[in-house]
């Protein structure tokens, strides 16, 4: 599939959900603009695809510090143009509830999870006004939903809670502008995300890593939406590990 025209922007872009989607874009011709706060990690992802300059652009800085981020989304219109799609993917997941979780955890998931998100937003959308046209993507999760297990993952569940109401806020307000915003309610995915519950949780057998869903899935699920008709806006897609149970 062709994105010789399109110009991604994907945060969180050095590994797992992030660097599949890069992947996915990158090989369809799209330019890409890679964030993350790992530089080694960027630069290891722009080599193994063997992208030319021209069609890459990283920049390794926090989700949460706003004037990096401007500078970082300022870089890339300067760059290419324009951003046509904004893919939030940066994210952090700690194991804990009420009597556990401290506040430093507490404010590193939601200052990560949500805050990331509207501040890589607030950058691009005003281009995507001013363009017309435009995707927001943002990876939310099943506990966005519902509520997290007793003593689990309280700030986690609250982010995404916090991220689906932001995305239904974007949504009604980018409207008018053309500009479509949509989440992917994501239920269990194999990523590093889980190496964080496994001393809480045990390991998972080769069994139910393999009935969990993939970074490629995702990115499966993401092409979907931003290939869609002009007249369609998949405003949530719910990704179900449907073989889990």
């Amino acid at each position: 599939m062709s994105f010789a025209d399109k110009v991604a922007l994907i945060t969180g872009a050095d590994g797992g959900i992030g660097a599949a989607l890069a992947a996915r874009l990158g090989a369809g011709g799209a330019r890409l603009v890679l964030h993350s706060n790992n530089a080694d990690g960027l630069a290891k992802l722009v080599a193994d695809h063997g992208w030319p300059a021209d069609q890459v652009l990283t920049s390794a800085h926090d989700v949460t510090d706003a004037e990096a981020v401007d500078a970082a989304v300022a870089a890339a219109v300067e760059r290419f143009g324009r951003i046509d799609y904004l893919l939030n993917v940066a994210g952090v997941a700690y194991f804990g509830g009420i009597l556990t979780t401290d506040v430093e955890m507490w404010r590193k998931t939601l200052d990560i999870n949500l805050t990331g998100y509207f501040l890589t937003a607030h950058a691009v959308l005003p281009h995507m006004k001013e363009a017309g046209d435009g995707f927001v993507v943002n990876m939310s999760s099943i506990w966005g939903k519902r509520a997290a297990a007793p003593g689990a993952m309280l700030a986690y569940s609250v982010s995404k809670w916090g991220v689906e109401g932001l995305t239904k806020s974007l949504a009604a307000e980018a409207r008018p502008w053309g500009v479509r915003v949509s989440s992917l309610v994501l239920d269990k995915v194999d990523t590093a995300f889980r190496t964080n519950m496994i001393p809480h949780v045990g390991d998972f057998t080769p069994e139910q890593l393999d009935r969990m869903l993939s970074a490629e899935d995702v990115a499966d699920a993401t092409v979907a939406v931003l290939t869609s008709s002009r007249r369609a806006h998949a405003a949530t897609i719910e990704l179900d590990a449907w073989q889990w149970a």
